[in-house]
């Protein structure tokens, strides 16, 4: 996860000297962006924090690991999905070969119904883990949720007991609703989860814009159980690991490198590295902050934000809006970051 900062930055260099080379000091550059509407917010929560996006802004992708568990979501979703997703992990395990070591019956607690199976193989001798899968379906919001993991013989009481904790906790929710109680934010859910114990969890949600297609912002949260090299000192000895690393260091520039903190009425203490990077006809910019977290503690993970305006994806070589307005939305961000 946080070696993307430097793989992002080499990546939109190779990729601008592609095209004709940029003029960093194009003031023409500026003329005809797009602007983003930092006046219309929606509200948006990732593990134990929330900020603010404009509105604009769509989800991509997340991914997320909850007590080594992986959780997928499906909105719209019905009863039927519900059973035939049973059905389809149940239908993998009925051969020779494979076979259900243990299962739930189906339970339902007001609007939620949930089931987990335990799969094995029968050629496995304690040598290969057992497989989980479990379903959770809230039926107040159409939401079903997949959740897979495994486990070796000396974690199987752990596992065991860590998704009987995450099924019975795990509920549906609108994404712009950000929840009053202590827990674990996820696309379309939220776990009730109130710290006390440590659980490593991992997560990580993109967002872009459809009028600014090199736009893309996006958010990383990780309880995290050791310390590692701080943002500036990762960034850096990432690149010098590059072939690249001098053509990288010669056409980027840092414009912020050091200390911030953000969000004065709820203050976090961070990191930020803002760089400016070529493309086609002018330049762009990356810019990230981050908070490290305590070592082994679920009430302050480690939380990035990253604003990058320099995505060349589907055959975008020029920036969508002027890197003063990058870090406006940059800065709007920060300043609504906080831990609920």
């Amino acid at each position: 996860m946080k070696k993307r900062f430097a793989v992002v930055l080499i990546s939109s260099i190779f990729l601008s000297m592609s095209g004709c080379g940029y003029a960093a000091n194009n003031k023409d550059s500026e003329a005809g962006k797009t602007m983003i509407n930092l006046n219309n917010m929606q509200d948006w929560c990732i593990g134990r924090y929330t900020f603010k996006l404009p509105k604009e802004a769509k989800i991509i992708d997340e991914t997320i690991n909850y007590d080594t568990f992986k959780i997928e979501s499906k909105t719209k979703a019905t009863r039927e999905d519900f059973n035939n997703s049973i059905i389809e992990v149940e239908k993998k395990y009925n051969t020779k070969e494979d076979f259900i070591k243990d299962k739930t019956s189906i339970e339902t607690q007001g609007n939620i119904v949930t089931k987990i199976i335990w799969g094995h193989s029968t050629f496995a001798n304690g040598r290969l883990p057992v497989e989980v899968y479990a379903f959770v379906y809230d039926q107040s919001l159409r939401t079903l949720f997949k959740i897979t993991g495994s486990y070796s013989k000396k974690n199987e009481d752990k596992s065991i007991n860590g998704i009987k904790y995450l099924v019975k906790n795990l509920r549906a929710r609108d994404n712009n609703k950000i929840p009053t109680e202590q827990g674990v934010c996820l696309k379309n859910g939220f776990i009730k989860d109130n710290g006390k114990d440590y659980k490593f969890t991992k997560q990580r949600v993109g967002f872009n814009f459809a009028n600014a297609p090199s736009v893309v912002i996006t958010a990383e949260t990780e309880a995290i159980y050791k310390a590692e090299d701080n943002l500036l000192v990762r960034t850096e000895k990432n690149l010098q690991k590059s072939p690249n690393y001098i053509t990288t260091k010669n056409q980027t520039k840092d414009l912020r490198k050091g200390e911030k903190t953000v969000n004065q009425s709820s203050p976090l203490s961070g990191l930020e590295l803002v760089t400016q990077v070529p493309m086609e006809g002018g330049t762009g910019i990356i810019a990230t902050w981050e908070h490290a977290g305590t070592v082994n503690s679920a009430l302050d993970p480690f939380v990035s934000m990253t604003v990058d305006t320099a995505r060349t994806e589907n055959y975008v070589r020029t920036s969508s809006i002027s890197n003063n307005h990058g870090l406006q939305i940059y800065e709007a961000i920060l300043n609504s970051l906080k831990k609920f």
